[in-house]
């Protein structure tokens, strides 16, 4: 129990740090100084950025979490049932409704937040005035939040949910290879090197290290031993410090030296899986998470991970200015935003969560069970 408690507070927690990663590009784009022309506001910028510290604002290393930590989870609820064939084929079932209908009315609600909004956003990062000047058709927010975000990563309307391609893809792929290793064990290993090999020939590198992410999460779950503890800390503050990586950091110019330009992907990419890797299989780190606030953050994450973007463009940006206009100086002006943001955000997350995202795990529960008793009928 306290495994899977410290998988939702590790979930919640990587949620937190995409909203940082994003509300740091958006006022202190330096933190990442992923373009030569990124303002620093402070000399503390350029000491965090060159910090091993990052990790604290590291998206793209929770991102990878996301996808180890599914690959888990989704092997444990199915391996752990009597009837994997039947579990998998309901899962399969499940997934779609269950990851599109909160994604889908995000999308909506953005489109409407767009339409009937025009916050001023000269004051902010280039990279968030790009999203604040987003010119967005209800067809393309309808079409993105069903169909093109998922097959296609397709996400102008909701710049997140690029992520649902691999998240779904990822899945459906997870359940073949789980079917493989149900009926025939000793082919796993070897069909999933051989399923995945091919996919970083065709497909983006982004994609294939997702996909390969939730294999690795499925690895984890079968093979990896608990760990002692000093072990399991080393391997997490190894984890931690490479979710910090950047191109341009100096904590990482070694790294760089030997990976070059793919420093950033592959330092997060692994990052994911030594810190998912370190806290499910060292029972005082899972102890140490295990606490109820973290547990319920992790509940939430899928709310706020839709949310934040349409949130930090309608509260934390206008508040931002406010203060601004005030005479406010520059970093107290975004604590104050960030802050009440982060509250806001919190609270439309519970809301969310409640009456969408618990919808949509009734409604793709009613789905399989509908579906499946079919299928039992069509068969007798």
């Amino acid at each position: 129990m306290a495994k899977l408690n410290a998988a939702e507070s590790i979930r919640g927690l990587a949620c937190v740090a995409v909203v940082l990663s994003h509300l740091s590009l958006g006022f202190y784009p330096y933190l990442h100084h992923f373009a030569p022309k990124d303002s620093i506001h402070g000399t503390w910028n350029y000491t965090l950025h060159h910090s091993p510290f990052a990790f604290l604002y590291s998206g793209t290393a929770a991102v990878f979490v996301f996808f180890v930590l599914s690959g888990y989870i989704l092997s444990y609820v199915i391996l752990k049932n009597k009837n994997r064939p039947k579990k998998i084929l309901e899962m399969a079932v499940k997934r779609y409704p269950r990851l599109a209908i909160p994604a889908f009315l995000s999308c909506v609600i953005i489109w409407l937040v767009f339409l009937f909004t025009n916050v001023d956003s000269h004051l902010v990062s280039g990279w968030l005035q790009a999203y604040a000047q987003e010119d967005i058709p209800f067809t393309q927010a309808v079409y993105e939040g069903s169909i093109g975000a998922f097959l296609f990563a397709q996400s102008a309307t909701n710049w997140v949910l690029w992520t649902m391609q691999i998240e779904f893809l990822g899945s459906l792929f997870l359940f073949i290879l789980l079917l493989i290793y149900h009926y025939k064990p000793a082919l796993f290993l070897l069909a999933s090197v051989a399923l995945l090999v091919p996919f970083f020939f065709v497909a983006e590198e982004n994609f294939s290290l997702g996909m390969l992410s939730f294999v690795i999460g499925c690895y984890i779950y079968l093979y990896a031993r608990q760990l002692p503890t000093l072990v399991g800390v080393s391997i997490l503050i190894l984890g931690l410090y490479l979710a910090g990586v950047h191109n341009s950091s100096h904590a990482y110019h070694w790294l760089y030296h030997i990976l070059g330009w793919r420093t950033y992907e592959y330092g997060n990419f692994i990052a994911g899986i030594l810190i998912v890797y370190s806290v499910l299989l060292t029972t005082k780190i899972s102890d140490v998470l295990d606490q109820p606030i973290l547990v319920a953050l992790g509940k939430l994450s899928f709310s706020i991970y839709l949310l934040h973007m349409v949130l930090i463009y309608l509260v934390c940006i206008p508040l931002f200015n406010l203060l601004i206009h005030l005479g406010w100086f520059y970093d107290a002006s975004v604590a104050v935003a960030t802050l009440f943001c982060l509250i806001v955000l919190l609270g439309v997350a519970k809301i969310y969560s409640r009456y969408v995202d618990d919808f949509a795990v009734k409604c793709s529960n009613a789905l399989a069970d509908r579906l499946i008793k079919k299928e039992r009928s069509d068969s007798k």
